[in-house]
């Protein structure tokens, strides 16, 4: 299935901004959210600084602290989503230039800022990237390449 530009920049934001809100909300809520998604899912969810199962080693992240990371195996297909909380200052910047130096192509007409936060499409013959990103990360969500 083709997603259109506008739909992944609009699902990646929407995802952003829920994970921003479940970091802020605590543990109790945290613990909550994991059971929640887990159980809905069926995917491997992780609220507590870890990659989830089966995360492409090809795939590179920037230095700093994952906050959440969530695998869905539906139908065969992978796919995950991981945010990385950085004190870089351009997380964004730095996210495409280490996926560009393990070999992904920016996709120069998938990327958008707006205001502080930038969103960019990269895709290699395996895997296709999409990273959300603002001062303070970003959001990576990967699925295979078309």
């Amino acid at each position: 299935m083709q997603l259109n530009r506008v739909h992944v920049l609009a699902v990646t934001l929407a995802v952003a901004g829920l994970t921003v809100l479940t970091g802020c909300t605590g543990e109790t809520v945290g613990n909550a959210v994991d059971g929640a998604v887990n159980g809905a899912t069926g995917g491997d969810v992780s609220l507590g600084g870890q990659l989830p199962e089966g995360w492409p080693e090809e795939i590179p992240l920037i230095d700093g602290n994952i906050g959440f990371g969530a695998a869905n195996p539906a139908d065969g297909d992978r796919g995950w989503v991981v945010t990385v909380a950085s004190s870089a200052a351009d997380p964004l910047a730095d996210a495409t230039a280490k996926l560009e130096a393990a070999g992904f192509t920016a996709d120069t007409g998938a990327t958008a800022n707006v205001g502080e936060t930038g969103v960019a499409a990269l895709t290699n013959k395996t895997w296709s990237v999409v990273v959300a990103g603002t001062p303070e990360g970003v959001l990576y969500t990967v699925s295979p390449a078309a």
